[in-house]
């Protein structure tokens, strides 16, 4: 029931962001409100759980995208770098504008994975600067702009994007990617 519950809070976040109510998702599930707070105490702790799941997949689908040989680095590192979860509501940019503003604890761990994780992202750069499809470069600098340059477009187009977060973070990586690959594989 926990998943449902779930799932109807995404959709209603897809819908109204994150102002939707608990009386919003328990009407949408066709229960009582005090149904849903038998699973989730409170709307934070609701929300808490979906930021838990949404990173909880992009772990997975970055620990697939990794162990999937048969797609070249740069396309690997493109994908790793863009990846969002499937069917989650955190592809809104206000969404997320809204989440860092009304739910600070649950910011944080969203924060805390953008600033941490990135071996994965390391390795494919090691590996393609070892092969010649990157030039050589500072890797540590790469992942400062690429988490600044996040924080921008949140701060940005919150307030009027006319991209999806998704849409943002392929022109935004497309930028940088353009700038580290060697001369020869352009």
């Amino acid at each position: 029931m926990k998943d449902k519950i779930a799932q109807a809070a995404v959709q209603e976040i897809a819908q109204r962001g994150l102002k939707f109510s608990i009386r919003d998702v328990a009407g949408r599930l066709g229960i009582s409100t005090k149904t849903l707070y038998q699973h989730f105490e409170s709307k934070e702790e609701l929300v808490d759980h979906i930021v838990v799941q949404s990173i909880g997949n992009m772990m997975a689908e970055e620990e697939k995208l990794m162990k999937d040989d048969s797609i070249p680095l740069t396309d690997k590192l493109f994908l790793a770098l863009t990846l969002l979860p499937q069917g989650v509501a955190f592809h809104d940019i206000r969404v997320m504008k809204e989440l860092e503003l009304r739910y600070p604890e649950q910011w944080r761990q969203i924060d805390a994975y953008m600033n941490t994780g990135w071996e994965n992202i390391r390795l494919i750069i090691h590996e393609g600067a070892a092969a010649g499809i990157f030039r050589p470069f500072d890797v540590e600098l790469f992942i400062q702009v690429y988490v600044g340059a996040l924080y921008q477009l949140i701060d940005q187009y919150a307030s009027g994007g006319r991209l999806t977060l998704q849409q943002a973070l392929e022109q935004m990586v497309g930028f940088l990617m353009e700038g580290i690959r060697s001369p020869a594989n352009r």
